[in-house]
């Protein structure tokens, strides 16, 4: 086996490390998108909760039997409360997911590269072979012309 071969071969187990690295990462930046479009959703009901609440709120005060404006008005905080704490996990996601997509980046950056150094190795292997194939046919012709 000729060393150009012995290299390229050797790079295969280096090949499906970076993949399957790369594979992990975006599985990985799957489940934060996951997560991210699932708290989003939480947060869309959550405002849409919201403003249910300042609609009755309003009618309430409309009103003049206002029994229920403070249970109200405490409802509302509470629920402006899970909505501002939704935003932050998004924001935070956001975030993650960024980190996230660089290291996937990344790790497909490397798989390319040992990749294309393979590529290489067998290019030049192939052209190497190309050239003796060549030179024994040339050889042989010569044989043939000479006898």
């Amino acid at each position: 086996m000729h060393s150009l071969e012995k290299k390229a071969r050797r790079l295969n187990p280096v090949i499906e490390l970076k993949k399957s690295r790369f594979d992990a990462e975006l599985a990985q930046l799957n489940v934060v998108r996951q997560r991210k479009i699932e708290v989003v959703a939480a947060m869309r009901a959550t405002q849409k909760q919201y403003m249910d609440g300042v609609g009755r709120l309003n009618d309430e005060r409309g009103t003049m039997n206002r029994l229920m404006l403070e249970a109200l008005e405490t409802g509302l905080d509470n629920v402006k409360g899970l909505w501002m704490k939704l935003y932050q996990d998004v924001l935070d996601l956001e975030k993650i997911e960024k980190q996230q997509a660089e290291i996937m980046s990344r790790a497909h950056r490397e798989l390319e590269a040992i990749q294309s150094l393979q590529d290489k190795y067998k290019l030049a292997w192939t052209q190497e072979l190309d050239k003796r194939e060549q030179k024994m046919m040339d050889e042989h012709a010569q044989r043939k012309f000479y006898r």
